[in-house]
């Protein structure tokens, strides 16, 4: 009789860890305008950092802004 149950909770645990890190892919992808140009942008959403992607570089780090207290900003979007 337990043997269902715990079929069933075992993919359960499967279908849990899937949308956790799966589902929501590491990339979230977006744009900015760059002297006139649209650039696709892609931010990690594990560590929070951004890549932007230039044709002639491929992915690029996006640099950050340094606030009054000399702590680092996120760049905008």
């Amino acid at each position: 009789m337990g043997h269902p149950r715990l079929k069933a909770l075992l993919w359960l645990i499967v279908l849990a860890v899937f949308v956790v890190y799966v589902w929501p892919t590491r990339w979230r992808y977006d744009h900015m305008t760059m002297d006139g140009n649209i650039v696709l942008v892609r931010m990690d959403r594990f560590s929070g950092d951004a890549d932007m992607l230039l044709p002639d570089e491929g992915w690029v780090p996006v640099e950050t802004s340094v606030d009054s207290t000399g702590a680092a900003m996120p760049a905008g979007l």
